[in-house]
């Protein structure tokens, strides 16, 4: 099995994701326009089922808290589902599908941890002014190890 960083696999998610890879291989052999609305909804709900089977950090993407989720995942949801339609629409298989999706993920995790490095900052420069105002002689202290500092790399 491949090493992924975020997705942990279930069995689960490869029965689903293989019966909706067989759905488009089906859905060929169907002329009958009924059948084929039939076939399009069950794709629609087998592709919204792989979503939800999704686990990161030991937490599904169907039961994981609403706010959690918008904070994480939200902005990548359009594109997770459309890899899914992709991968299974092409009979791509199960472990490089899982590959694909791991790389989406690692993106938003990116993305997550940038905007916790942001925060980070923010809440250090405002801890820094607030000491700053204070007490205004520790402030300048700060500034003159900072110059001295930079003075020596200079050097």
């Amino acid at each position: 099995m491949v090493e992924l960083k975020y997705l942990n696999p279930t069995e689960l998610l490869e029965k689903i994701y293989d019966t909706l890879c067989s759905e488009y291989e089906d859905e060929a052999h169907y002329d009958n326009e009924k059948d084929k609305q039939d076939i399009e909804v069950t794709k629609k709900r087998l592709t919204k089922k792989v979503f939800n089977e999704f686990v990161v950090d030991d937490e599904y993407f169907l039961t994981m808290d609403s706010k959690t989720f918008k904070e994480r995942y939200h902005l990548y949801e359009k594109d997770l589902l459309k890899m899914i339609t992709g991968c299974s629409e092409n009979g791509v298989p199960y472990e490089k599908f899982i590959v694909i999706i791991d790389d989406l993920l690692a993106s938003a995790n990116h993305r997550l941890n940038a905007f916790e490095q942001l925060n980070e900052e923010i809440t250090r420069i405002k801890a820094e002014k607030e000491q700053e105002e204070q007490d205004p002689e520790l402030g300048e202290a700060i500034v003159d190890e900072e110059t001295d500092e930079e003075e020596e790399n200079i050097q």
